[in-house]
């Protein structure tokens, strides 16, 4: 007997309770007969196919996220500070406030916090046979791992504001207005951010709501002296959290789902873990939780013959594109053991999802200890989907059942805390160094010492009037009583500085945290030190250590006048190796003279502002790998390749050689033969493609590595970057 085609009009409403609990369909039908598809009742379009919304999501210019990415009411809570419905050049501004603490190598840290909650959680149910595992493992994994990275208080504020989270989610079906219970919600929770976000400015801590509230943009605190819960910042933490939570929920409750129903799969994961980032991918395409984001297109758009008028909200169907026949083989089948291919779980682009190296990292984990401890697991009851916006494919119940596997679960190696202590000084002695240069010799309120440091440490200032500002340490590190620093009043500055000036004086109290030293003095023959204005401050205790253990060494120190160089008397008797440059009687630092040979032992430290940065940087670029070391406060931007033409990489662990075009990134290059890299913005922003580099030297073109950092020359962003070298060799 043969299946007559379905003749009526395809019909997409992701309001409706029945398209939600079976999208997969409506979404075959979307794109094979309706491309681009408007919906009347609701008044949007919609692309389905993965080239089409692939291209429109990375396209911000005709696509934009303004006025919101949500097809309902939605929108209106996140408010002024949600990432998501920002565009350009806002975006980026309010994004590069948290997008280093993201990045895999930053969120790595967390991994062992990570394995103690989920052990901690699967104790729980592991020997009862039977668990939701929705309820018990993947709703209280991300909210207690993100409470404790932002930084929420222990005990029944979170319970308070986990039930917040959920009643703003309250949702009516066929509707897109946000119920009261929402409304009341979302209301109590920005205030609950506003008041911790105000708290935290007082009493700070080392966590991301610290790092937020002490934050600048462009030299203006991010955080208002009021902070309202319609704020900014507010928006920005608001988005972070909820994001930070429900897309991980659904990750982990619906790949557990799939993996229910296939016992083979999950017998194939517990023999070999190694396959299991694979599943998490193969996830995150399969049941997307993110199912749709909205647009609005800034013009007439034609596609498939279709005209999409400008000004037309148009819904992205991720969840339809991840299952496009013309992209992946078998796409309506879940296979834990497909290879990785390049989904658009996380989206791409300018809002590239922030947190997924978190989700990710939180996904492989739960199965790590999960699958071993429950053994074969089945579906013991009927999955109910979580009661949320029409844009999210989250599991609220999971019920299955279970033997426990003789297997033991590993004991997590223990995770070294974080100290939030700070530290009160006062201060001791107050003179000047220099013209606008303050120098503050800080004691210890008690007779502790002070914690130990090596030259080119710095210190956190925890200043009264809310602002936290880091300052090099310039004393001598053998005295644990006291420490020394610097500082230049800053006119254009956020108002640390001004505070340093007019308030502490001497008796005053003031906090400090550290000390921290990412500028660190490593062991040489001979040194080449270049400082400019009160960059002299780090390099002072490096010129006495240098001297200490008998290196050769040389300082070049120049500023604006010789009345604005400070320690000039310190420096004295160090005779003709110090070589002051006053611009004003003698012109700026002769780095051809000085830099212009290059010496095969020696290394060179300088500190000051970005242009001599830049110029210091710019004559050592012939100097031997690692002889620079300075630190850079903004990402140097490339406007054109260093190497225009095509280079050669070789990936190590296949020895595998593919040459890497001028018009193509390695990303590209890597996908065309089958091997696809983990990528978020593709713009150098996230790290998410951070990749070890074996040999050879990258052209770094990202925003994120430090100069240090890309003068190592150990790591690149292969999406945007390129290479120097004929050749490199990747870690892949």
């Amino acid at each position: 007997m043969s299946v007559q085609p379905d003749v009526r009009p395809v019909v997409y409403d992701p309001f409706s309770v029945a398209f939600q609990d079976d999208p997969f369909p409506v979404y075959r039908r979307l794109r094979s007969e309706a491309p681009v598809y408007y919906n009347e009742k609701w008044n949007f379009w919609a692309l389905s196919r993965y080239d089409d919304v692939r291209a429109a999501i990375v396209d911000s210019d005709t696509f934009i996220n303004h006025p919101g990415i949500d097809l309902d009411a939605t929108n209106s809570q996140g408010g002024a500070g949600n990432l998501p419905n920002i565009d350009n050049p806002r975006h980026d501004q309010l994004r590069g406030v948290v997008q280093r603490l993201f990045m895999p190598r930053s969120i790595a840290v967390l991994t062992d916090d990570i394995r103690h909650i989920t052990v901690d959680l699967v104790d729980k149910f592991a020997r009862r046979g039977t668990a939701d595992l929705a309820q018990e493992l993947s709703w209280p994994l991300p909210y207690e791992v993100f409470f404790n990275f932002l930084g929420l208080p222990d005990g029944d504020e979170r319970g308070q504001l986990i039930e917040w989270s959920h009643g703003l989610k309250d949702r009516r079906p066929d509707s897109d207005q946000l119920t009261p219970k929402a409304i009341a919600s979302t209301e109590n929770s920005r205030k609950y951010l506003a008041e911790l976000l105000a708290e935290r400015r007082v009493r700070p801590r080392e966590d991301l709501l610290t790092h937020i509230v002490q934050s600048n943009i462009g030299g203006v605190p991010f955080a208002e002296t009021d902070i309202e819960p319609a704020s900014e910042i507010v928006g920005l933490v608001f988005g972070l959290y909820l994001a930070g939570i429900e897309t991980t929920a659904g990750l982990l409750s619906t790949l557990f789902h799939e993996l229910a129903t296939r016992p083979d799969q999950q017998k194939a994961l517990r023999e070999d873990p190694t396959l299991i980032p694979n599943a998490v991918e193969e996830g995150l395409r399969y049941r997307t939780p993110l199912q749709l984001t909205v647009r609005t297109a800034t013009r007439d758009v034609t596609l498939h013959g279709v005209t999409i008028p400008a000004g037309s909200r148009v819904a992205m169907v991720i969840g339809a594109a991840n299952h496009d026949e013309r992209q992946f083989e078998n796409p309506h089948e879940y296979n834990a053991l497909r290879p990785a291919v390049r989904h658009l779980g996380f989206g791409e682009g300018l809002h590239g999802c922030l947190g997924n190296p978190l989700a990710r990292l939180e996904a492989k984990i739960a199965l790590e200890v999960a699958l071993p401890r429950l053994g074969q697991f089945g579906l013991a009851g009927t999955p109910v989907r979580y009661p949320s916006t029409p844009n999210m494919a989250v599991l609220d119940h999971l019920p299955v059942e279970f033997l426990p596997a003789t297997r033991s679960v590993p004991a997590a190696a223990p995770v070294a805390k974080v100290s939030t202590e700070t530290r009160t000084v006062a201060v001791a002695n107050r003179s000047t160094a220099a013209d606008g240069v303050v120098s503050l010799t800080l004691v210890a309120a008690d007779d502790r010492d002070l914690p130990a440091w090596e030259p080119g440490a710095h210190i956190d200032l925890v200043l009264a009037n809310g602002l936290t500002r880091q300052y090099s340490l310039c004393g001598d590190p053998s005295d644990r009583t006291s420490y020394r620093i610097g500082v230049l009043r800053e006119a254009a500055g956020g108002g640390g500085s001004a505070f340093v000036h007019d308030e502490l004086t001497v008796g005053s109290s003031v906090s400090i945290r550290g000390p921290r030293n990412h500028f660190r003095l490593q062991n040489s023959e001979e040194y080449i030190f270049v400082a400019g204005g009160i960059g002299i401050t780090p390099i002072l205790p490096m010129v006495a250590e240098a001297d200490r253990a008998g290196a050769r060494w040389t300082l070049a120190y120049g500023g604006r006048t010789l009345s604005s160089m400070g320690y000039l008397d310190e420096l004295a008797h160090h005779g003709d190796r110090v070589t002051t440059w006053p611009q004003d009687t003698r012109g700026i630092i002769d780095l051809d003279s000085l830099l212009g040979n290059p010496r095969k032992n020696a290394l060179v430290y300088v500190c000051g502002p970005a242009p001599l940065l830049d110029a210091v940087e710019q004559r050592c670029a012939n100097w031997p790998s690692g002889s620079l070391h300075l630190e850079r406060f903004a990402a140097k931007a490339l406007a054109a390749p260093i190497r225009d033409e095509p280079f050669e990489i070789e990936l190590a662990k296949s020895s595998r050689s593919l040459v890497v075009p001028t018009d193509k990134s390695i990303v590209d290059v890597l996908e065309t033969v089958g091997i696809n890299i983990l990528t978020s913005c593709n713009e150098g922003k996230c790290g998410t493609c951070e990749t070890d580099v074996l040999e050879g030297v990258p052209d770094h073109r990202d925003s994120l590595l430090s100069t240090e950092e890309q003068n190592a020359g150990d790591r690149m962003m292969v999406c945007v970057s390129r290479s120097r070298s004929a050749k490199l060799v990747l870690d892949l």
